[in-house]
C-alpha cells in the first residue's frame, strides 16, 4: 500500500530541503526509511573509474560500515556490480538482484553485510554516468521481510523527484562555494563595496560598507537603498545612482560620479558610483551598478606588490590600480603621487595592455575579481 498523498508531500518537501541544505539529506533518508519500514539508509556514490565507494549520507548506519564499506567492501558491492551488469530501471529491490542462496556464497555477505545485519535492501537510482553512479539504499536485517512491490512503488514515484533534488543540490553547492568566495574576497578589502540592482536597490555589500553603515554617520542605509543625512548631499548621490543603474540596465550613458557625504565624526567619505555591465556574479539579482565608498581616516594598505606580479605592473602602476580599484578619479591618483595628471594617464594606458582590458570599467571588474588583490582581515585591523 502506498504511503498517503499528505505522506508524500512531505517526503517531498525534506527531498528539496536536501538539495539545498547537505546537512537535511540524513533528515530525509530517516523519513524514507520510516515510510519504506526500512531500518537504515544512505546515499551512496561511486566512482568506478577510480574504485571510490563514498557514503555521502546516512540514516541509523553503524558509523564502522561506512568506514569499512569506503576502505574496502564497496569495491566487493555485489549488488552494485550485478546492477552494473543487468538491464536495472530506476529502483530495483536487493532480492531481484541476488536471490539470497547465491548472496550467501559471497564475501561481501558473510564478512559486511551479516557483521551489519543487512540483508534485504531497495536501491533508487540519484545518478547514473558511463563512470559513476549515485544511488539512495534502504536496508533491512535478517529479521525483517524483503522489500515488497509497494515498497517499490513508494521509492519510484520519489525518483524522478531524487534526480532532480541530486542534481539541485550539486548546482546549489556550486554557486555558493562561487559566491562565498567572491564575498570573501570582497570582504577582504579596505574599500567599502555596494552592489545596486536593477532599480538601485542594495543587493550585496562587503564587511567594510557594512561597518561603515552600521555607524549611520552621514551615510544611510534605509529599507534597502542608499541616501545620505544630508538633503543636497543626498540628492546628489541618488542622481548619480539613478544614471549609472540605467546604464548598466542598457538604458542610459551616465558613467556614474563621485560625491563627498559629510558625517559628524571624521573627514567625508568619498562615494564613487559606477555602472556594471555584464558583470559576472552567482547573486540572484544582476547588479547594474557598484559603488565605493572611501574612508580617508581609515588606513589602507591594500598589496600593490601582488597586483604587480600577477600583471607585470611596475610599483607605480600597482599603486595606481589599487587608487581606481579603491574609487579615487585620475586626478586624485595622481595629486597623492605627486605626478602629472598626463603621467597617470601614461600609466593607465600601460596597466589596459598588460591586463588586455581596453576601459577603466572592464580594469575595475578584473581587479574585483581578482584574489590577488585582497589581503586578510587581520592585516586590515
Amino acid at each position: 500500500m502506498l504511503p498517503s498523498k499528505q505522506a508524500l508531500t512531505n517526503l517531498i518537501g525534506s527531498l528539496y530541503e536536501a538539495a539545498a541544505q547537505s546537512t537535511s539529506w540524513e533528515l530525509f533518508l530517516g523519513e524514507l526509511a520510516k515510510t519504506c519500514q526500512a531500518e537504515s539508509a544512505a546515499m551512496v556514490m561511486h566512482h568506478f573509474g577510480r574504485e571510490a565507494h563514498t557514503v555521502s549520507a546516512s540514516w541509523n548506519l553503524d558509523p564502522d560500515s561506512e568506514r569499512l564499506y569506503q576502505k574496502h567492501y564497496g569495491s566487493v558491492d555485489v549488488w552494485t556490480i550485478r546492477a552494473k551488469s543487468k538491464l536495472v530501471g530506476p529502483a530495483s529491490t536487493s532480492d531481484w538482484l541476488y536471490q539470497l542462496d547465491e548472496l550467501a556464497n559471497t564475501e561481501f555477505y558473510n564478512d559486511f553485510l551479516i557483521r551489519f545485519d543487512i540483508v534485504h535492501a531497495m536501491f533508487g537510482l540519484a545518478e547514473r554516468k558511463e563512470n559513476s553512479w549515485a544511488s539512495v539504499g534502504l536496508y533491512r536485517g535478517a529479521l525483517a521481510h524483503e522489500f515488497r512491490m509497494s515498497d517499490l512503488g513508494t521509492l519510484n514515484l520519489l525518483i524522478p523527484h531524487i534526480q532532480r533534488a541530486f542534481k539541485l543540490h550539486f548546482q546549489i553547492s556550486e554557486l555558493k562555494e562561487h559566491n562565498e568566495g567572491m564575498e570573501t574576497a570582497l570582504n577582504m578589502l579596505a574599500t567599502g563595496i555596494v552592489f545596486l540592482g536593477s532599480r538601485g536597490e542594495v543587493v550585496l555589500v562587503n564587511t567594510q560598507a557594512e561597518e561603515i553603515l552600521s555607524r549611520a554617520d552621514g551615510l544611510l542605509l534605509r529599507l534597502g537603498r542608499l541616501s545620505a543625512a544630508v538633503q543636497t548631499e543626498s540628492a546628489l548621490l541618488q542622481n548619480a545612482i539613478r544614471g549609472a543603474v540605467a546604464t548598466g540596465n542598457g538604458k542610459g550613458l551616465s558613467a556614474g560620479g563621485t560625491i563627498l557625504i559629510s558625517r559628524e565624526k571624521g573627514h567625508s567619505f568619498s562615494i564613487t558610483v559606477a555602472p556594471l555591465r555584464q558583470y559576472s556574479t552567482t547573486l540572484s539579482r544582476r547588479p547594474a551598478a557598484v559603488l565605493f565608498i572611501s574612508d580617508p581616516d581609515r588606513t589602507q594598505e591594500l598589496p600593490a606588490d601582488l597586483l604587480q606580479r600577477r600583471y607585470g605592473l611596475t610599483p607605480a602602476e600597482g599603486r595606481l590600480a589599487i587608487a581606481l580599484l579603491e574609487g579615487h578619479s585620475l586626478k586624485e591618483a595622481a595629486d597623492s603621487s605627486g605626478v602629472t595628471y598626463n603621467t597617470v594617464k601614461s600609466q593607465l594606458k600601460i596597466i589596459f595592455l598588460k591586463t588586455n582590458v581596453q576601459r577603466q570599467g572592464e580594469l575595475i571588474r578584473l581587479l574585483l575579481n581578482t584574489a590577488g588583490v585582497m589581503r586578510p582581515r587581520s592585516e586590515a585591523s
